[in-house]
């Protein structure tokens, strides 16, 4: 019978990325309910070095394979060992990054595996059937944005299978010495893509996710001097820049630093916010803020629900007066 609460651990030039950690702390959250053990599959050509990353993780077990060559962005290849190690491990559920790479990889395995694919999840509950067996209430946001949905897996069909967002879990930080397994019988397929080369991303996702403090701005930061001014803020303090999905669409900053539902989920020590009504498909994404600070002319807006402070003014006239100091 399917056990085992499996995460998929994202890599990329040797390093494990930091979502795993994210992860592995949903599946902990998991196990409390399941007492099922937590899983960690990795694979790559650097496989050691990847292990060893992970032996400390909080995971229970590790489980990895490697490979004869990089396979990074050959996607079609990796995805079929990952469904090869899968099949061996047979976990109850597989809890993996709804990154770039996560989505493009797992899509594969879903199919691989006849199994479902649940995508964008930013909760997951774990609810009990009459049998006394255990399945997941996989929360997401749906039509539009406006809802929340919860998605269940078909009853019989393993594994249960679903990207979380970046940012929605707090980083495991338990110790414990997990036991590796090495699959030695599972080998990289050959590939249909070739890749020639690789250029750093333009904007580092990464910048928002662990900053301290925050700027955000909204609709009303849309005009050009607006946001002129928010970003001389934001260099004054040190703070990163993110955004509402108005500035994300008008490409005043990159998609990676949209925070929201339909962006990444921050949890700053501040964050300043500039403009931003305050809708829930944006909130959900600065509810744990440790100080929120927000300016908007209008001293109804939501935004002030879940400030700790607010002004209600002009952002312009707030920004040029504290740049004048």
């Amino acid at each position: 019978m399917a056990n085992g609460i499996c995460v998929y651990a994202e890599n990329y030039n040797g390093k494990i990325e930091p979502v795993t950690a994210e992860l592995i702390s949903a599946a902990h959250s998991i196990k409390e309910t399941t007492g099922e053990p937590v899983q960690v599959i990795v694979a790559g050509e650097k496989c050691e070095a990847l292990v060893d990353q992970l032996k400390q993780s909080g995971a229970d077990e590790v489980y990895a394979v490697k490979t004869d060559r990089d396979c990074a962005f050959q996607d079609d290849a990796l995805s079929q060992v990952i469904a090869d190690m899968l099949k061996k491990i047979d976990p109850s559920s597989v809890l993996v990054p709804a990154t770039p790479m996560g989505r493009s990889i797992f899509s594969r395995v879903a199919v691989k595996l006849n199994c479902g694919l649940t995508a964008d999840c930013t909760e997951l509950l774990v609810a009990k059937r009459e049998d006394g067996t255990y399945y997941i209430k996989q929360n997401k946001p749906s039509f539009g944005e406006n809802v929340f949905v919860t998605i269940v897996t078909k009853e019989g069909y393993y594994p249960q299978m679903m990207t979380v967002r970046p940012g929605v879990y707090t980083p495991y930080e338990g110790e414990g010495s997990a036991e590796v397994t090495y699959f030695d019988d599972i080998a990289l397929p050959a590939s249909k893509v070739e890749v020639v080369g690789a250029v750093p991303a333009e904007a580092e996702t990464d910048s928002i996710l662990a900053a301290e403090v925050v700027v955000v701005g909204g609709r009303g930061a849309e005009e050009p001097e607006s946001f002129a001014l928010l970003k001389a803020f934001a260099d004054k303090i040190g703070a990163a820049i993110g955004g509402t999905r108005p500035l994300a669409d008008t490409g005043q900053i990159p998609f990676q630093n949209q925070i929201g539902q339909t962006g990444f989920t921050i949890r700053p020590k501040i964050c300043i916010s500039l403009g931003v009504s305050g809708a829930i498909q944006h909130t959900e994404g600065i509810k744990d803020t440790k100080l929120m600070v927000a300016i908007n002319t209008d001293e109804n807006a939501p935004i002030y629900n879940i400030a700790d402070y607010g002004i209600a003014a002009d952002l312009n006239e707030v920004l040029k007066a504290y740049l004048e100091l």
